[in-house]
């Protein structure tokens, strides 16, 4: 068995305890090797305060979206000192006391355990409503059922959209972008490397599988490698990328580990298929 590739988005600044899709794949005895797709830049919101004032409640389908969060409170928190580090680099930012100012009574909703965790863990919050499955378009569908007033979205400034398609009825749904996928050239820095002995490719997000592309097209070439897919939106932007369907392999549990779960039953099956 040969090793397998998996994308990484570089984030310098996330405090994330859980363990990496390599530890995860290593555990197995899985030889791997990361292709960084992207770098996480943390968007500065002016007024966010004030822009989640009377909010009802708010929504995070991401880590990052919770990191970003965490970010721009504690920017606020530090605001006229000097030798105030409001970024993350690693520490809790409950330092910064980010429950201060937001509205009482306001409700939180996360996509999936490991977002909710990210919140207890970055901002020492409880999340009161989680998921029942790991995607946005699960969270939105929920949501529709239960939200009320104004709900804000603290997303990516480039969403998968899920979330907004199961919500596009709530007329009060405002998004406000925490963070930035910033684009790397995969192929500038990886195009010339060796993948002969590549047995699937693991893509952890949809910008991803579109950066990764060319790997995916070249690896199709002799043979189809699988390309193990982390969830819906993954998929169909791998799909929307020109991947054929058959190719894709998708994790049933959305998470690192599921990705891990899905390579162990289907290594050399590409013929697995979406969903299977």
């Amino acid at each position: 068995m040969g090793k397998y590739i998996y994308t990484y988005i570089e984030n310098g600044q996330m405090y994330d305890k859980s363990p990496s899709l390599a530890e995860l794949l290593a555990k197995e005895g899985l030889s791997c090797e990361k292709i960084v797709t992207g770098k996480i830049d943390y968007i500065r919101v002016e007024n966010l305060l004030e822009k989640i004032k009377d909010a009802q409640g708010l929504v995070f389908t991401s880590k990052n979206a919770v990191a970003g969060f965490a970010y721009n409170m504690g920017e606020m928190a530090c605001e006229g000192e000097p030798d105030c580090d409001g970024a993350l680099n690693g520490d809790s930012v409950e330092a910064f006391d980010v429950r201060s100012g937001l509205p009482d009574g306001i409700k939180i909703a996360v996509v999936g355990n490991k977002t909710k965790e990210a919140l207890r863990t970055t901002c020492g919050f409880e999340a009161d409503f989680v998921s029942y499955k790991s995607t946005g378009l699960e969270l939105g569908r929920s949501l529709m059922n239960i939200a009320a007033g104004k709900i804000v979205y603290l997303c990516a400034e480039v969403t998968s959209g899920s979330l907004e398609e199961a919500m596009k009825e709530y007329e009060n749904l405002i998004k406000i972008p925490v963070y930035r996928n910033e684009y790397v050239d995969t192929y500038a820095e990886y195009g010339m490397k060796d993948y002969s002995d590549v047995s699937g490719i693991a893509v952890t997000s949809g910008s991803s599988g579109e950066r990764i592309k060319w790997l995916i097209d070249k690896l199709g070439e002799s043979c189809e490698v699988p390309v193990y897919s982390i969830g819906p939106a993954c998929s169909r932007k791998l799909v929307e990328a020109g991947v054929p369907e058959g190719r894709i392999i998708e994790a049933c549990e959305h998470s690192y580990s599921g990705l891990v779960e899905a390579i162990k039953k289907s290594a050399g099956k590409p013929e697995a298929g979406i969903g299977r």
